[in-house]
């Protein structure tokens, strides 16, 4: 029995032994979980505004689109990279880059090296921001008839005939002529003016554009010698499939006038008057 007792117990032993060999050999060390977002933000000074850049982690491509800056040579970008992250090269998150040519970065994410391509383009023309634009009133501009001037750089627009409800009926009606600062100076690529009355009423018929090409701001007086003629508008042949894309005048980059100043000028309305009716405005830039 004893003899027995003494087998059971070895078996047992070596069990234990064996059991506590296999345990020092597993793995106990944590997983590492690589950072998914290592590249948190990339910023970069344009103008007087801060652009921010579209981060493609999939593709691992990082592309800043800049509208005020003329060159790419010497731009000014910082980096927000994650706590987690350890950025490789560059060394330092606040840099002056020449963007003319793709810019590696190579960051850590506690797995491996990542290589991200950053570029960066200027486009050739820009949506003018309708935030900076005023009424610069003239003496010979027409008083208000309805609505408020304000209405034309809300972003409203009807899409469709007689859909005066989508913008709350809101229109800007005058007797003949206003005057608008854009807030700056721009070479015009485009002006759209966007109707409310489709050809009827006193939806202008043949319209004028003018800028104020001199330097300074225009005398309060509005004398038309002062002004520049840009281009007649005319939809006296529009149909009412082209009533949602407005009337428009185009300017080459070549021969684009600089200025900062317009006005609109009725020359006849649908009504047969010089009162003149619109719902928004929208103006685009060279990027010259």
């Amino acid at each position: 029995m004893k003899k027995i007792s003494i087998i059971i117990l070895s078996l047992f032993m070596g069990i234990f032994f064996i059991s506590c060999e296999e345990e020092e050999g597993l793995d106990e060390s944590l997983p590492v979980n690589p950072v998914l977002n290592p590249i948190k933000t990339v910023m970069a000074q344009d103008g007087n505004e801060i652009a921010y850049a579209t981060i493609n982690n999939k593709d691992r491509t990082i592309k800043l689109s800049l509208k005020h800056l003329k060159s790419l040579s010497a731009v000014n970008v910082h980096l927000s990279i994650s706590k987690r992250a350890k950025l490789i090269s560059p060394t330092d998150t606040i840099l002056t880059l020449d963007l003319t040519e793709p810019y590696q970065i190579i960051i850590n994410d506690l797995y491996e090296d990542l290589t991200y391509t950053l570029t960066a383009t200027i486009p050739e023309y820009i949506l003018i921001d309708k935030s900076a634009f005023r009424e610069y009133r003239l003496n010979n501009d027409s008083p208000k008839k309805e609505g408020e001037i304000e209405y034309l750089w809300n972003n409203e627009v009807m899409t469709q005939p007689n859909a005066y409800s989508t913008i709350g009926y809101r229109n800007y009606l005058t007797g003949k002529c206003f005057t608008v600062d854009l807030g700056d100076h721009y070479y015009i690529k485009q002006f759209t003016a966007h109707l409310y009355w489709a050809y009827t009423n006193v939806c202008p018929k043949i319209y004028e554009l003018w800028g104020y090409l001199k330097d300074g701001e225009p005398p309060v007086d509005g004398n038309w010698n002062d002004w520049t003629l840009l281009g007649t508008l005319d939809n006296s042949n529009s149909t009412l499939s082209d009533f949602p894309n407005g009337d428009t005048l185009e300017f080459p980059k070549e021969n684009s006038p600089r200025t900062r100043y317009i006005r609109v000028n009725c020359i006849q309305s649908w009504k047969g008057t010089t009162d003149i009716s619109l719902c928004e405005i929208t103006i685009w830039a060279w990027n010259i």
